[in-house]
């Protein structure tokens, strides 16, 4: 019996997106496209196997046209309990009809007036090359059919007369350099993009591309040899920010070979290589060396060297200097304390109520010193202190701003010292120096979340005159950010610090401050076994974690947070957990739709009415920061525009829904989706500075489980905190030291070289 002929097929295809790709070949998703017309058949949607000795994996690339000849077959996937139909073809033959034109369409979409990406998209696929001839020449009648209006046709024929350079957007089409480093580079580099990436193409670096990429890309496209001191130099500037990544703002000479000698492969002299890096970018000014009290040489990239050092020198300044406005009459701390003392007795109805010796001692410590810190683990008065501290400051007369680094803990600040406080981000932006004045007291508070970056932007903005106080816990999670701050600052003898260690009152009457206590010291805490308990750990593999944590949850959802370590992970990721949660709770309600920017259709955001939401970006206008927590309530039948402004200045928006975040309720933006997150489950590291009435973590072996992230989850907690999962993992995470105590930073030898005039740093 005969077998049946194959189904051979050939179709013009526009690659949509990669499912896998290696040295063996890759696999593409595709749709059908008329080059005629310009028109995409998004329901002949195709998955192409293409083997590499058909067609170079690199070479087939997303956004891109090719013909595709092969046998074709139906084959069915299922995704639960859903079961999709897709046609796949084996290619026995690839060949390129057009290049996907994405620098120019970008161009288009972000430069010229009433042209989207999806306008820009039908020029491209109907004039093809030919479009920049067009653009050139300004012919109109070329592209009329497409874009009817004169007046848009002229101002697109305008700008591009302007900006539009057809040489430089052909050159990074034909390297295949990606389309997020080409906007950036031209954007930076302007006409002389050409010139600086022919010069140096691992300038393509500093837009956040990738080595492995960057470096392909100049190796294959610009023929850089494995020992060309452009890549060796590069190498070590990579070696350096990798540093950074991992929170470093420096580095030992072995560890930067370890790491030089693994991106310069398959060049085999890894020790030479630094050598020859290390002479380049000596030449170039790539790095700074600086040499330890105990005579190891660090290397730091030059950005985070002259941070640290200007955080350095602005601490010394404010510590050798006293007040540069001093008050008429002395304050009576005492006295001060005193007065606050009794009016908290009657506001509490707390007769006893008094501040300890450490409370007393901090008052008086940051009142007298121009720069000081309050450090303490949960329930020991941090903010009693501001409040006391706050009366003493006031008979100073001068301004005062308390702030914090994320929405929720300005938030929380501002309902426990009943003042206006602000986030650093908000601070930076809307305080004038006018408003400041030459002489601001400035309390920072949940300073261990400070980064060297975002310390530095403060250090810059504030006045010579300046009072600052930093109020944290070293012991809660460190700064996503490169650097520490709080952390060392705490450690040098010669800063004011004041410990609060004593437990409060009423504190004491919850089990949730003693288990904190016990995991801040490293000892093991009490842990109950019983789910009703205060502080509990219930045991359990992997694959039972999810299951568990949706079950406790549901006990009790409206007063629960689930706090988890990583965003990506099978088993207790906070995107799987959100995934359960929102399958489980409101996947069966109303959809929020959307344009897809890319396509024009209306598409599912993958939001329904109910679920909750974590907002991460900053709206100032709004008043919606990065970290506001909030929950989907409305979803309209159809977009509706809306003004957020007034009728003297209209701001009219395309609003889909309202979302109450905080307790205010906003419209939900078509521009919000992407800033939008399910918030079912939030990471720690997403709640710092919040608390809520209780908390579930889930818990296994990972490199983000340490003793800073078990203390924080705890103390996010004000009833119950229930931790699920790995209890080895987490018994020996609390044992441990600290992560972010191992990270090497240039601060603190910057400041005691200040402080007791060692050796200062030195540059090669």
């Amino acid at each position: 019996m005969n077998a049946p002929a194959p189904n051979l097929l050939t179709a013009t295809v526009r690659i949509t997106r990669m499912r896998s790709k290696s040295r063996q070949g890759c696999i593409a998703f595709g749709h059908r496209i008329d080059l005629t017309t310009g028109i995409n058949d998004r329901a002949s949607a195709l998955v192409i196997s293409v083997p590499a000795a058909i067609a170079e994996p690199a070479n087939i690339i997303v956004g891109c046209i090719y013909e595709v000849y092969g046998e074709a077959h139906t084959i069915q996937r299922t995704h639960g309990s859903f079961t999709v139909s897709e046609t796949q073809v084996e290619a026995q033959d690839v060949r390129l009809v057009r290049p996907s034109g994405s620098q120019l369409i970008q161009w288009l979409a972000d430069n010229a007036k009433g042209i989207g990406e999806v306008k820009a998209t039908k020029l491209w696929d109907t004039l093809g090359e030919r479009l920049y001839e067009v653009l050139d020449s300004a012919e109109h009648s070329a592209i009329e059919g497409l874009i009817p209006t004169l007046e848009v046709r002229a101002a697109l024929f305008k700008k591009w007369t302007e900006n539009g350079d057809a040489k430089t957007l052909r050159f990074v089409q034909e390297c295949n350099i990606p389309l997020d480093l080409a906007r950036k580079a031209i954007k930076f580099h302007k006409k002389n993009t050409i010139t600086a990436l022919t010069e140096d193409p691992y300038r393509l670096l500093s837009f956040e591309g990738s080595w492995q990429r960057v470096d392909g890309i100049a190796r294959d496209k610009f023929h850089v040899a494995l020992d060309d001191p452009r890549r060796l130099a590069a190498a070590l500037e990579e070696a350096l920010y990798r540093v950074a990544e991992k929170g470093h703002t420096c580095a030992t000479l072995n560890d930067l070979q370890d790491t030089v000698g693994r991106l310069v492969k398959p060049y085999r002299a890894p020790e030479a290589a630094l050598a020859k890096a290390l002479l380049q970018g000596n030449k170039t000014g790539q790095f700074v060396s600086r040499e330890t009290a105990n005579g190891d040489l660090m290397l730091h990239a030059p950005g985070t060297f002259l941070m640290e050092r200007k955080c350095a020198e602005f601490i010394h300044e404010l510590l050798r200097n006293p007040e540069t406005q001093q008050p008429l009459f002395p304050t009576d701390i005492d006295a001060v304390i005193g007065e606050f003392e009794r009016t908290e007795r009657l506001h509490l109805g707390i007769p006893a109520f008094a501040l300890n010796d450490a409370q007393r001692a901090a008052v008086r410590t940051s009142f007298e010193n121009r720069f000081s810190i309050i450090t303490g683990g949960a329930g020991v008065g941090k903010t009693t202190v501001l409040k006391a501290l706050y009366r003493a400051l006031d008979t100073l007369g001068r301004p005062r701003f308390q702030m914090a680094l994320s929405g929720r803990a300005t938030a929380r600040m501002m309902e426990a010292t009943q003042q206006e406080a602000t986030t650093i981000a908000g601070f930076l932006k809307r305080v004038s120096a006018e408003e400041m004045g030459p002489a601001p007291i400035i309390v920072i508070d949940e300073a261990s979340m400070l980064d060297l970056v975002t310390f530095h932007r403060l250090v810059c903005k504030l006045p010579a005159g300046t009072h600052l106080i930093l109020v944290g816990d070293p012991y809660q999670l460190p700064p996503i950010g490169a650097g520490l701050v709080l952390h060392v600052l705490c450690d040098l003898s010669s800063m004011p610090v004041t410990r609060l260690t004593e437990v409060k009152r009423q504190a004491k009457e919850s089990a949730i401050p003693a288990a904190s206590l016990a995991i801040r010291e490293g000892r093991w805490p009490a842990f109950s076994a019983d789910a009703a308990g205060e502080v509990v750990f219930l045991p359990c593999a992997d694959d039972q974690i999810i299951p568990t944590v949706i079950e406790l949850y549901e006990r009790d959802r409206d007063n629960t947070q689930i706090l988890g370590a990583t965003r990506s992970c099978e088993f207790a990721g906070v995107e799987t957990l959100n995934r359960a949660c929102h399958v489980r709770y409101t996947g069966q309600g109303r959809h929020l739709m959307a344009t897809n920017p890319e396509t024009g259709e209306i598409e599912a955001t993958g939001f329904c009415e109910g679920d909750l939401l974590l907002y991460t970006a900053n709206n100032w206008d709004r008043n919606l920061q990065n970290g506001c927590l909030g929950k989907l309530t409305d979803i309209f039948d159809r977009p509706q525009t809306v003004n957020l402004g007034d009728d003297e200045n209209p701001d009219m928006r395309i609003a889909l829904g309202r979302a109450i975040y905080e307790g205010v309720e906003h419209y939900v933006l078509d521009s919000d989706v992407d800033v939008m997150h399910h918030a079912f489950a939030i990471t720690v590291h997403k709640s710092q500075g919040s608390q809520f009435k209780r908390v579930i973590v889930p818990v296994r072996k990972s490199r983000v489980l340490d003793r800073t992230f078990v203390y924080t989850a705890v103390t996010r907690a004000q009833m119950q905190v229930i931790l699920v999962g790995n209890a080895d993992a987490v018994r020996e995470a609390v044992a441990l030291p600290p992560k972010a105590f191992g990270r090497q930073v240039g601060l603190t030898e910057m400041l005691n070289a200040k402080l007791h005039l060692t050796r200062p740093p030195i540059c090669m």
